[in-house]
């Protein structure tokens, strides 16, 4: 990280890295996914790629007819997939800043695919001065020491209007409650910073940082990986690093390192995070 980022990162809680993702790979991906929605879910759970809805009872949660071919919005554990997917573990272009926001020995604790329709937004979370063990936001002996360090990748361009990721700047350090946690984003708000993307774009937060979604009013269908790192010590996300058959392998050691977390901490773990 340069100084400036080091600033920035310290006093927004984010870095937008601009074509983090090779325009080979980013179509490699898409391509991928493209394949996954032409199956049907329990071809896809076959595949290790299950898709989750979303529940109905969310507001902005949006339905589909998959026997139309429209799907709603959806998450997916796309590691048990394997194919491109593991190849993002261990991406230079972002872990060298993984490792420095972490500042130790670390670990990749999740990674998700999240498509989302027009109609879609997410609600800001966090960022409100809570204590929350696998989230804090710290620099002490001069260098950071982030507890849980998130990152996603747009898969699609999203401008504002295509429901792009919002954030709160500074909000990752608050001691005071946020009068916005809970409300979807509004651009049009002061405190609030809408983050368009290309496709192929990297945003890197803090969990900490009180991030959502602004509601998606265009035609397009937004596409996004995430995927989050933590100290080694942590405990993994539910079935969120589970990898496909074959893994071991067939990774890299970094990659395997990364999965099942440096010595002495080189096992995987099934255990949830609460």
């Amino acid at each position: 990280m340069t100084a400036e980022e080091k600033y920035l990162f310290d006093l927004h809680g984010y870095l937008v890295l601009r074509g983090a993702l090779p325009l080979t790979m980013c179509q490699r991906l898409n391509e991928t996914i493209d394949h996954l929605e032409t199956l049907d879910d329990s071809q896809t759970a076959a595949l290790g790629a299950e898709r989750k809805y979303r529940a109905s009872d969310n507001l902005y949660a949006q339905t589909g007819d998959p026997a139309k071919g429209s799907l709603g919005d959806y998450d997916c554990e796309v590691l048990r997939y394997g194919g491109p997917f593991e190849e993002l573990i261990d991406l230079p272009q972002t872990l060298q800043y993984i490792e420095e926001m972490i500042g130790e020995p670390s670990r990749l604790d999740a990674a998700s695919f999240m498509s989302r329709n027009s109609g879609g937004a997410f609600r800001f979370h966090h960022g409100y001065a809570e204590l929350l063990p696998y989230s804090e936001y710290a620099f002490r002996d001069g260098g950071f020491k982030c507890v849980s360090v998130k990152i996603g990748y747009a898969l699609t361009d999203v401008n504002i209007e295509d429901g792009c990721f919002a954030v709160i700047p500074g909000s990752h350090k608050s001691n005071f409650t946020n009068p916005l946690v809970g409300q979807i984003p509004d651009p049009n708000h002061p405190l609030v910073k809408p983050l368009p993307c290309k496709a192929g774009d990297a945003i890197i937060f803090s969990e900490d940082l009180s991030h959502g979604a602004v509601e998606n009013h265009g035609l397009k269908v937004r596409r996004t990986l995430f995927y989050s790192y933590a100290p080694a010590f942590h405990c993994t996300w539910h079935g969120l690093a589970m990898t496909a058959e074959g893994f071991e392998q067939r990774a890299t050691p970094r990659r395997l390192q990364l999965i099942q977390g440096p010595p002495p901490f080189d096992h995987t773990s099934e255990a949830d995070v609460h």
